[in-house]
């Protein structure tokens, strides 16, 4: 069990994305210092750290050092060796632990897992070479969806195959490395639940979520997820299982398909507060990020919120910007948050925007209109 981490001590978080910055608001917040470990100089969380270490994230020595500047690690990415978790526990809490992250970052090892706890997953096959895929799409069939094995959540890597004419151009995916080849699910909608397991192992959740994806980044979010009663329950109960057998204090997610015929089928593990939940920084009582910096320092756990009306969420990119300045002029419900990424930096996330809403449908249609011209 966790101890009571008091406020005024440090918390170190590896990766410096729009969640790192999230949380490091929650922290300071609640009282506590942050430092954060990047390699962009310019990452989005540096303005709001306490100090920012710019690094290779495979530079072992220096993870070592971040354990000993920290009271306790948390991490928002997965690149970066899971074996650092175990080297730095010998000398500080790491809450969300290596088996969460492992299960994140290795495809298969994350589908045995699935597998084990009896969830529904598309039909797969381990690929190493150009035959292999030859010899799968037989049983699996086009169109399917090459993955590399090892990836970060951010920068996902596959490739769809919808005949045999695209199976030589894997080859550059192939080359680095192990990949897994899965069966394209005809999805109806992407969703999403965020799961809570305080220091005693009591789960609990945020609402299902349903999320858009644009060139494999999640940029819309919505709640209530637009299922019915029995697909919102099973979402939960799936969600709940996983979480269950996994080692690991905080926030986690996992992300869904769901078929036109209400089946469903777990896409990936992610092993941090995932960006589709970015409303509940505007819209709850206690948002994801005030809920995992509670979490792994030992607080009480207590998520409240009531639905009553849709929440969208829209990410905002750098171009979406001068539009964003002048809506947030004239639309005082859409609640905006502006990431001061302003400068040369590797992502071209710019903040997000949360609306409350009692018609999605003419939400999403504006949102439409304003930034996707």
């Amino acid at each position: 069990m966790l101890n009571w981490l008091r406020p005024g001590s440090t918390i170190g978080i590896i990766g410096g994305g729009s969640v790192s910055r999230l949380l490091a608001l929650s922290a300071k917040r609640l009282g506590y210092k942050v430092g954060i470990i990047d390699p962009d100089p310019h990452c989005l969380a540096h303005s709001v750290s306490d100090w920012h270490w710019q690094a290779d994230m495979s530079n072992e020595q220096l993870f070592m050092d971040l354990s000993m500047k920290c009271d306790s690690i948390i991490y928002e990415t997965e690149n970066f060796p899971s074996r650092f978790v175990n080297l730095m526990q010998r000398a500080v809490p790491v809450p969300q632990g290596e088996e969460l992250l492992l299960a994140s970052q290795d495809k298969m090892l994350q589908k045995a897992y699935l597998e084990s706890v009896r969830v529904n997953i598309a039909p797969f096959a381990t690929i190493v070479s150009i035959e292999d895929i030859e010899e799968s799409v037989k049983s699996i069939g086009f169109p399917c969806v090459l993955k590399a094995n090892n990836t970060d959540e951010r920068f996902k890597k596959h490739k769809v195959l919808y005949d045999e004419e695209d199976i030589p151009g894997t080859s550059d995916l192939l080359s680095q490395g192990t990949c897994v080849l899965e069966a394209w699910i005809p999805f109806d909608k992407e969703l999403c639940i965020a799961l809570v397991k305080d220091k005693n192992g009591q789960i609990t959740h945020f609402p299902v979520t349903e999320m858009t994806y644009r060139q494999d980044e999640c940029y819309r979010s919505m709640v209530p997820a637009r299922v019915n009663n029995e697909m919102e329950k099973e979402v939960e109960r799936i969600g709940r299982v996983i979480a269950e057998g996994l080692d690991f204090v905080g926030v986690m997610a996992v992300e869904l398909f769901a078929t036109e015929s209400e089946a469903l089928y777990v896409n990936e593990i992610v092993a941090h507060p995932h960006r589709a939940y970015h409303y509940t920084f505007d819209c709850f009582p206690v948002s994801q990020y005030d809920t995992h910096i509670k979490a792994i320092t030992g607080w009480p756990i207590d998520i409240s919120y009531e639905v009553t009306d849709a929440i969208v969420m829209h990410s905002l990119t750098k171009p979406d910007l001068e539009e964003a300045y002048t809506l947030a002029q004239i639309k005082p419900d859409w609640q905006f948050t502006f990431y001061e990424n302003t400068v040369n930096t590797r992502t071209n996330e710019a903040g997000h925007v949360a609306i409350r809403t009692k018609d999605s449908k003419k939400t999403l249609t504006s949102l439409k209109d304003s930034f996707e011209k």
